[in-house]
């Protein structure tokens, strides 16, 4: 099947040859998915599992995730759509979808190009990593290279380091809403670094102290509710993911 040439990837291509020789091969990547199906069908079930459940957050939230595609389908351009809406779901007034990778990664680069609708009350939209065993969370630690509505109608979005010694991060002074390239680049161990990029451009490096047995999952959310504030009743949020794209790093 002939695939289509999004203009990110032939801008891509072009930067490649300015880059020193690492990042260059750094394009060849161990997971990507580019979200190439046709209108309507779900995610690539080889590539993701569509996490399920209303009890989030310890119970703090308001969402219900679902699977099936009810909350996340490909839109026919190239493109994932996540969206969290006001929905009656089993006793819940809202739903969504959380997306986890099936392959982890122990380091590497993480980038994903999105964009999200406007601010909603309510509205949590995140794109992270998360050290697996999940159940010892912090331990094995978590980045989020994105997530937005922590900071009300600001809708400014932020990034964060969370291990068992360390909950820094920062914000993006960028506007959401457009298309951005959300990127980290880490390894694990005790004295390990966690880099923050958004179209390129580096933002913060912080310490990432995290065990070396710590492989990475990548996840695509939005939640409702909790720490973005009471959920807008009409609520109608989007998050549409371009690519994720995962290269390792020497």
């Amino acid at each position: 099947m002939t695939r289509s040439i999004k203009p990110a990837d032939i801008a891509a291509a072009v930067l490649a040859f300015a880059l020193p020789t690492w990042q260059a091969q750094a394009q060849t990547y161990v997971f990507n998915d580019e979200f190439n199906g046709a209108a309507g069908s779900q995610p690539d079930p080889a590539k993701w599992e569509q996490q399920t459940g209303c009890e989030w957050g310890g119970g703090a939230e308001d969402q219900c995730y679902t699977d099936g595609g009810h909350n996340a389908k490909l839109n026919g351009a190239g493109h994932l759509v996540i969206t969290a809406r006001r929905e009656d779901y089993n006793g819940y007034r809202y739903t969504s979808a959380r997306l986890m990778s099936k392959q982890s990664h122990a380091k590497g680069r993480v980038q994903v190009r999105a964009k999200m609708s406007g601010w909603q009350s309510g509205a949590w939209p995140a794109i992270w990593t998360l050290g697996q065993p999940e159940a010892l969370w912090p331990r094995h630690g978590e980045l989020d290279l994105m997530e937005n509505g922590l900071n009300g109608s600001r809708w400014r979005p932020e990034y964060h380091v969370h291990t068992e010694t360390s909950g820094e991060g920062g914000e993006y002074a960028i506007d959401p809403s457009q298309w951005h390239v959300y990127e980290v680049r880490w390894s694990p161990g005790a004295s390990a670094k966690a880099s923050f990029y958004v179209d390129g451009r580096l933002v913060k490096t912080l310490p990432y102290a995290v065990p070396a047995n710590s492989p990475s999952t990548v996840l695509l959310n939005i939640a409702v509710g909790s720490y973005a504030g009471t959920p807008d009743p009409a609520l109608n949020s989007t998050m549409t993911i371009d690519y994720v794209r995962v290269s390792a790093l020497p």
